[in-house]
């Protein structure tokens, strides 16, 4: 009988350790799987212009699980607003004026796809500014209060087109109309700008930006 008990006794002490050294190292093996799911994460987090999102990365998988296919950008909006690439890394959002004289430029660039830098190109007609100059000018904004404004001479060119850089503008990102009058004495003409479908113009072309795509086509492609 004390024989049976010492052996019941031995054979329930070795299972007990059998059972703390499994789950000893059962535990151990969860934790370095979970390590290496956290070394993987800052991998994919750490990757490109989409770094430090979660949901970005998301986009990431899809722009790779989907077709690559290098173009330039080159497309009219129902809205009449084109969308044209400009170099390899950004795009040029552009209207006409009106009177089909000048045009708004508005430039995205990547990685952060943001529009900014608002251009406009107009004749110099019978002025005589010089790159630098500043031109002082009334914008109206969907019929709002005019806002008194001041363009940078950023460019002359041979033409003579001006590419004026506005430096104090009201703010034009829900615009369906914007007017321009300079003073009579700098002899520039006056614009309007039908800008309706702007927004949509934008998002557009954040989509583009934020793509996969090749804005620009290199030259190695297209000599091939």
């Amino acid at each position: 009988m004390e024989t049976v008990l010492g052996f019941s006794l031995i054979g329930f002490f070795i299972f007990i350790i059998f059972f703390l050294v499994r789950k000893f190292f059962k535990k151990k093996k969860v934790l370095h799987e979970h390590e290496q799911e956290i070394i993987l994460d800052e991998k994919i987090i750490h990757l490109g212009p989409f770094s430090g999102n979660p949901y970005r990365k998301l986009a990431i998988l899809l722009a790779f699980s989907s077709s690559y296919l290098p173009a330039n950008i080159d497309m009219h909006t129902i809205d009449n607003w084109f969308i044209g690439s400009w170099g390899k890394d950004s795009l040029m959002i552009q209207k006409t004026s009106d009177n089909r004289d000048s045009n708004l430029f508005i430039e995205m660039s990547r990685p952060f796809c943001i529009c900014t830098d608002p251009l406009i190109m107009t004749p110099s007609k019978e002025s005589n500014f010089n790159r630098g100059d500043s031109i002082e000018a009334v914008m109206t904004v969907n019929n709002f209060k005019p806002a008194s404004i001041v363009f940078k001479v950023d460019q002359v060119f041979e033409n003579g087109n001006y590419l004026l850089r506005p430096q104090y503008y009201p703010s034009i990102r829900n615009a369906e109309l914007i007017k321009i009058k300079f003073k009579q004495i700098d002899k520039l003409e006056d614009m309007i700008f039908n800008t309706k479908g702007m927004s949509n113009a934008m998002k557009q072309s954040e989509r583009i930006c934020f793509s996969e795509y090749e804005l620009e086509i290199s030259e190695d492609e297209t000599t091939v």
